[in-house]
């Protein structure tokens, strides 16, 4: 069995889509499948993750399009020759980039081809590039084209969002069949870290992910400053699971918060333990799998609307909303130190619905392959 995964991003990063597609290399390579991952060369080589799986990459150079980091274009160059000699069962395109297009098109008729929708790209260019509000129509219709593009060649499509309103509403996405989001079975079955004692004291709000802007990440410094003052609470402290240059800025901004950042870590599941609450303040996460992990570890998560456990707050336990800092705040000392909410052991029972990584992959093999 040979599995290629073809992504703009690099399987060595910190990327919610570089997790997903390492998680599934895991778990094909316990299976015995032989891996192929065309790939993009790392922006960022000093600050990449170890990887435990055995798949060979293939990695494609970059070009920046006006010159962002946000907003990068692979070059495929020599696909074709690493498609033949690899000759895969299965083709897994997770990006409308050159390379999705490329890999899909060479593929079509040969291979089974698989496109998983990771993120609504549009919105996301619109937003790593800040694009003014009159301009943003031109970038989605861009997105929807490409994507097209891609579906066509494409055998099945598949996306993890549950109730999303642009799913629903849009014609088309109607060839997209919806898979719950998979989790790591790791997460939920791992021993747990926590110190018993832990929550008495100091109350530890945290992120696990990259600290960039976009993450929203100045609403936990914000939300502990307000809990400070209007709660009369010195007993907080914010623990970020990752690095980014925001994060480091943000605490010279906030120096009567205490943070610690960790930069990056292998396993962040004992970083996760230290939590009495995960705090995802993004504005643009579709399925936010930091945040399942978290929910997986027992961690109450206060979430903004979007991911997928944030999207369904009344379907879990243990999920509140906000939208603000103020309302962050709020919630730090109702749930935390008014309720005094409890922690939930790993192995908490989480929906039916969400399958783990394993079963996603065998799923995939037994219906394609």
């Amino acid at each position: 069995m040979k599995i290629l995964h073809v992504a703009d991003t690099s399987i060595y990063n910190y990327d919610g889509i570089a997790t997903y597609i390492n998680e599934l290399l895991e778990c094909a390579y316990k299976d015995g499948a032989q891996l192929l991952v065309l790939s993009a060369v790392p922006i960022n080589p000093k600050n990449l993750r170890t990887v435990n799986h055995k798949a060979k990459v293939k990695e494609f150079r970059n070009l920046k399009f006006i010159s962002s980091d946000k907003f990068i274009l692979s070059l495929p160059g020599g696909m074709k020759k690493a498609l033949n000699e690899f000759e895969p069962d299965i083709v897994w395109i997770h990006t409308i980039g050159l390379l999705g297009m490329r890999a899909a098109r060479l593929s079509k008729n040969k291979y089974p081809v698989i496109y998983t929708k990771h993120c609504f790209d549009g919105d996301l260019w619109c937003t790593h590039l800040k694009i003014p509000v009159g301009f943003q129509w031109f970038f989605k219709i861009v997105a929807i084209s490409v994507e097209r593009i891609v579906l066509k060649d494409s055998d099945v499509a598949f996306y993890h969002f549950d109730n999303t309103e642009k799913i629903c509403s849009n014609k088309f996405f109607s060839k997209f069949k919806y898979i719950p989001p998979p989790l790591n079975e790791r997460f939920l079955n791992e021993k747990s870290y926590r110190n018993g004692n832990q929550n008495n004291k100091i109350i530890t709000i945290g992120y696990c992910g990259r600290l960039d802007p976009e993450k929203g990440i100045e609403q936990l410094f914000k939300a502990a400053e307000i809990y400070q003052k209007k709660y009369n609470g010195k007993n907080i402290r914010l623990l970020l699971i990752g690095e980014g240059s925001e994060a480091n800025t943000l605490v010279r901004q906030y120096p009567h918060v205490i943070a610690t950042i960790t930069e990056f870590v292998d396993n962040v599941i004992p970083y996760l333990d230290q939590l009495d609450a995960f705090v995802l303040a993004s504005k643009t996460e579709t399925t936010s799998l930091s945040s399942l992990e978290a929910y997986s570890r027992g961690i109450p998560v206060f979430t903004t609307p979007v991911g997928f456990l944030g999207q369904n707050p009344d379907k879990y336990q243990n999920i509140y909303n906000f939208n603000t800092a103020e309302e962050l705040a709020s919630l730090i000392n109702e749930v935390l130190n008014v309720k005094k909410i409890s922690i939930t052991p790993p192995s908490v029972e989480l929906d039916p619905s969400i399958i783990t990584f394993s079963k996603l992959h065998e799923m995939v093999v037994s219906e394609y392959l």
